[in-house]
């Protein structure tokens, strides 16, 4: 937890919202509280495969996706100058779903914009509640 919470700190003391978290070989893993994924120039989506950061839900779930709209996605050890050189970046997260990311280290990302893979990609999520076989009906709670 403390590995998570000094990243965040020191973020918000550089005036940005989250840290891009490292492998112990320098690739890029996480941040300090989401997946994080990105679009290479050839439209190919990225992240790190799950023995180098949390393997979230939502992080699996647009893996999932990309596969079903025909976005190619690698799963792999990305490094740091891959994400500088992107054309889209984005993070993964119960809470934030998935979030354009603008610019690392002061870098503009792309155009600087919410991306077009990036787009899809968020559209085909809104929908999954209506999707037949990506909801689970939950009992309503009793206490007998």
């Amino acid at each position: 937890m403390i590995n998570n919470i000094l990243p965040k700190m020191q973020a918000n003391l550089a005036g940005v919202a989250d840290a891009i978290m490292l492998d112990v070989d320098g690739f890029v893993s996480e941040t300090n509280a989401t997946n994080i994924f990105m679009v290479d120039d050839e439209g190919i989506l990225l992240t790190a495969d799950g023995d180098h950061c949390l393997p979230g839900v939502t992080r699996s779930t647009v893996i999932v996706l990309a596969k079903d709209l025909g976005i190619p996605c690698e799963v792999r050890r990305v490094s740091l100058s891959e994400f500088h050189a992107a054309e889209e970046v984005f993070t993964t997260g119960t809470m934030g779903e998935l979030t354009p990311v603008t610019k690392i280290d002061g870098r503009v990302i792309g155009t600087g914009l919410r991306g077009e893979i990036t787009k899809r990609l968020q559209d085909a999520y809104r929908k999954l509640p209506e999707t037949p076989g990506w909801a689970t009906d939950i009992p309503p709670f009793s206490e007998n």
